[in-house]
């Protein structure tokens, strides 16, 4: 189900634009059985798409998967680079925003590099393309008698330009028919395949890379909410005096949850907005809750797994799948074996727990969050408050982890609801003990297993 799709010239979009005096270069990119959309015509800003070339020679790529540890920030450019000839002391990075234009953004699944392999291929041939043609129709000559190599394009008799030199007359050129493009050997290949260092570790080393909690905004507050311990549960009664009472404590603010079935919307909760985390904390230690009852407030997860436990040994239940005699062998054997195994819930538990800062200001909105889905993370925001997507603005920081966790907007809708009732930018900061609590668990199971073993004890 994983498989690299074959991208046809529909799925490539037929856009060159001149930015700055550069290059700059996007596609359509495949989602799952669909185009994603189509990239606005470019602006000047190289951050909307994946390619672009500066009049000062720096290629820029985009990045437009989350990196949480795995590497994809450095791994889709390398591609991209490698394809392209450009040299990587001179390829620039740079973290895409959530837009459909791009595809599905959504890093979850080992399925960045498999999905977006060949598009990547793709863009750096066809960005290694327009820049021979450029330097052809510089020099008057075939295009086919041109060759990138480094960073440089190389003609027949022993011209050469830059990159940068090229970019301008480049950026003027029709896109290429991806059917015509000249693909590199794998036997050519320079990036692709090596083990480079991720584009970020030197940021790491310095501790100037930016995580969720990293970010800071002018006139920040901060929020630790307190959270419903079930489902569904509302506030019944809330003291709050002691909290307001605190320093660095500026308000307490309640969230309702919304209608109808959770999915992955926040939960109510009582939120202590201060100029400090530290303060934030402490507020929150000393509000007096009570929460009320729901249908989820009795729910025991030992007793569940109890009892699916003592399902599953109960009896055969739904065969999916039956080969041989299974009844004759149990029959004819020496020795039985039987197990049960159970699963409890399990947290994700990233490194990093949720963090999402908002800033709502004049119909618009604009998130910082270490989220793995950019663009659901938008459409939760702007349906929140009641916004067009298109006015909500989604930033990617680095993740200290994910594990899918982190593909539910949950924390960011908060930080954006904050923010639009404080007038204030708002960091929201899950505690670990949030993260723990609140998680959207793996299911807990329990399997039972039985087997026959005959006299040489063979299964």
């Amino acid at each position: 189900m994983n498989t690299l799709r074959k991208v046809s010239r529909r799925r490539f979009l037929q856009l060159t634009g001149f930015t700055a005096g550069g290059l700059v270069l996007g596609a359509r990119v495949p989602g799952p059985g669909a185009l994603a959309g189509v990239l606005d015509e470019a602006t000047g800003s190289a951050l909307n798409i994946f390619v672009s070339v500066r009049a000062d020679g720096i290629v820029e790529i985009v990045a437009h998967r989350s990196e949480m540890g795995t590497g994809i920030r450095t791994g889709l450019p390398q591609i991209v680079a490698d394809e392209m000839e450009a040299d990587w002391q001179r390829v620039k990075v740079i973290q895409a925003q959530a837009n459909p234009a791009y595809g599905s953004q959504n890093t979850d699944g080992s399925r960045s590099v498999r999905d977006f392999y060949l598009v990547m291929r793709q863009m750096g041939a066809a960005a290694r393309t327009l820049l021979e043609t450029a330097a052809a129709d510089t020099w008057g000559v075939p295009a086919a008698q041109c060759r990138a190599r480094e960073h440089v394009v190389h003609g027949p008799g022993g011209q050469t330009l830059g990159f940068g030199e090229l970019a301008a007359r480049a950026a003027k050129l029709p896109m290429p028919d991806t059917a015509t493009l000249r693909m590199k050997a794998e036997a050519d290949f320079r990036y692709v395949g090596q083990s480079l260092p991720i584009v970020d570790l030197d940021a790491m080393l310095a501790g100037e890379a930016v995580y969720g909690i990293d970010v800071q905004l002018p006139d920040m507050l901060y929020a630790s909410i307190e959270r419903s311990p079930w489902l569904q549960g509302k506030i019944e009664s809330l003291e709050s005096d002691a909290a307001l009472a605190m320093a660095g404590v500026v308000d307490v603010v309640t969230l309702e949850a919304a209608d109808g079935a959770p999915g992955f919307n926040p939960i109510e909760g009582v939120a202590v907005l201060a100029e400090n985390n530290w303060s934030a904390l402490r507020g929150r230690d000393a509000l007096k809750l009570r929460w009320s009852a729901s249908a989820h407030s009795e729910h025991s997860a030992t007793q569940y797994l109890d009892g699916l436990a003592a399902l599953v040994e109960s009896g055969p239940g739904e065969v999916r799948r039956e080969r041989g005699d299974v009844s004759a062998a149990l029959e004819r054997a020496e020795q039985m074996v039987r197990a049960t195994y159970r699963t409890p819930y399990l947290a994700h538990a990233s490194m990093e727990p949720p963090v999402a800062t908002a800033r709502v200001a004049a119909g618009s909105c604009e998130i910082w969050a270490c989220t793995q889905t950019p663009q659901a993370t938008r459409k939760a925001v702007a349906e929140a408050l009641g916004l067009d997507v298109d006015a909500v603005v989604v930033h990617v920081t680095l993740l200290g982890g994910g594990f899918g966790r982190k593909s539910k907007p949950d924390f960011a809708v908060e930080a954006a609801r904050l923010s639009s009732r404080a007038g204030r930018p708002v960091q929201v900061v899950w505690s670990r003990e949030d993260d723990i609590r609140h998680d959207y668990f793996h299911a807990c199971s329990a399997q039972h297993f039985q087997g026959a073993l005959d006299a040489q004890g063979q299964v």
